[in-house]
């Protein structure tokens, strides 16, 4: 049976297939979290065990400790298989930040762009690759809270929809059951595959008319928004309050709204080509001040 190794956050997690087409289901999923090389694969490794109804075609996964769970299709599995590995990620590495948020850089600068699932950040992640940002994530961003740095977590893009007019899926896109599964090899970017330094915490949202598409928010207001996007704020102190807050404290915080794509990349780009002292403080605002 073949085995594949992903590595994230100085982790590693080997996987036993059922067969080569199940193999090849995880390298298109979880592509650049793939180990290639056999030297790269650090100490620490959790193991998982898929198999295959041989008369329903029915995925089943197990845990090193017995757990299992059965899935009708491969893309139940690969959502399943993707938040076990967050949550090992989590119970490994406890003095990390979670957060539910993509990552994306310019040189050596990266933003953090957080926001509820159903937001668009993954459409507009790709669209930020397209233009020739560095990618780190889609969807989890690991943060070193001592050294301010985000781990990347660079599996393909997952869209759960097509993107708006004038983005296309690129060429090469795989769709498997109801997601498209986005390579970072489709884009001129590049795939960061170290831990980078947090220049800017974005927070998304989606609002029609008038609502400005960014700007910065104070640091009481981004460490709400931070906590509200923490997976593990229960492996902190007070809850997860005191690394919110210290984050928002060193980070300078922005509010982007993706209502207009095309604007709202542009505004990524600007946090992250404009450094923080350069930046017009008179535009921070308490979150209670823009209730809509």
């Amino acid at each position: 049976m073949p085995i594949r190794v992903l590595r994230a956050c100085d982790r590693a997690f080997a996987i036993q297939c059922a067969d080569e087409e199940t193999a090849d289901l995880l390298d298109v999923a979880f592509c650049r979290l793939v180990v290639r090389s056999a030297t790269s694969i650090p100490p620490f490794k959790t193991s998982y065990w898929i198999d295959r109804d041989r008369a329903t075609r029915e995925f089943r996964i197990c845990d090193a400790d017995g757990r299992a769970a059965r899935f009708e299709d491969a893309d139940g599995l690969l959502f399943h298989l993707d938040k076990c590995l967050i949550i090992a990620l989590q119970l490994q590495r406890p003095e990390f930040c979670f957060l539910h948020a993509a990552a994306v850089a310019i040189g050596d600068r990266v933003a953090v762009l957080a926001a509820p699932p159903g937001t668009g950040k993954s459409t507009l992640t790709m669209a930020l690759l397209g233009r020739g940002l560095a990618y780190l994530s889609d969807e989890l961003a690991p943060i070193d809270v001592t050294r301010l740095r985000v781990f990347p977590y660079a599996h393909a893009v997952g869209l759960k929809s097509r993107p708006p007019e004038p983005f296309r899926l690129p060429q090469g896109t795989v769709g498997i059951g109801k997601r498209f599964h986005v390579t970072p090899s489709l884009f001129p970017a590049a795939t960061v595959d170290e831990a980078l330094p947090l220049a800017a915490l974005v927070f998304l949202r989606r609002a029609a008319g008038s609502a400005p598409i960014s700007r910065r928010i104070s640091a009481a207001a981004g460490a709400a928004h931070a906590l509200a996007n923490m997976l593990n704020p229960l492996a902190h102190q007070r809850d997860g309050l005191n690394v919110a807050a210290d984050l928002a404290q060193r980070a300078p915080c922005f509010e982007v709204n993706i209502v207009d794509l095309k604007a709202a990349c542009a505004a990524v780009e600007d946090i992250l080509t404009v450094r923080p002292h350069e930046q017009n403080l008179t535009q921070v605002i308490d979150e209670s001040s823009s209730a809509q």
